[in-house]
């Protein structure tokens, strides 16, 4: 997990984490922190070792999750999507910590996508699970903001956990 580690202590991704802190500060429903690209990232490698995609390494699947939302903060100011916001950042993250191009760029395509699903449009087995795992990581049935949430009926834990 060597390059995941360069990923959590790279520079840059510090500063997106921050960003992403001080735009959500007054925030009531979930946060886009570490606690939540970590639990991303570990549901991410569980659903691919659950689905033998064993070609897919711990630390693909790690650093797709630690990276997912690093551009939240920029959608906060009106800039458009976070998912293709947070793809653009990671490339260069990824660079330093010393992925292959073709790892980069699986990874890069799979944060892009994670957000909705696109019909028609072919998606990997990393982005098919990043998209689930990040739907799965909130325990919204305990969320105190669930009243005024209006993404809860979506969300697979909306009523009670499921995974």
């Amino acid at each position: 997990m060597n390059r995941v580690n360069r990923i959590l202590h790279d520079g840059d991704y510090r500063l997106y984490l921050q960003k992403n802190k001080v735009a959500e500060e007054q925030r009531a429903f979930c946060r886009h922190d570490l606690e939540h690209l970590l639990t991303v990232a570990r549901l991410t490698y569980l659903l691919l070792l659950e689905k033998e995609c064993r070609h897919l390494s711990k630390e693909i699947a790690y650093s797709a999750g630690l990276l997912h939302d690093i551009g939240r903060w920029r959608e906060y100011r009106g800039e458009g999507d976070h998912a293709l916001h947070s793809a653009a950042l990671s490339g260069p993250i990824l660079e330093r910590a010393g992925f292959a191009p073709s790892e980069k760029e699986l990874i890069v395509k799979a944060i892009a996508q994670h957000r909705r699903p696109d019909p028609g449009v072919h998606r990997s087995p990393l982005s098919l699970a990043l998209h689930r795992a990040d739907r799965l990581s909130r325990l919204c049935f305990s969320c105190d903001a669930q009243k005024d949430c209006r993404h809860l009926e979506g969300r697979p834990h909306w009523k009670e956990l499921q995974y």
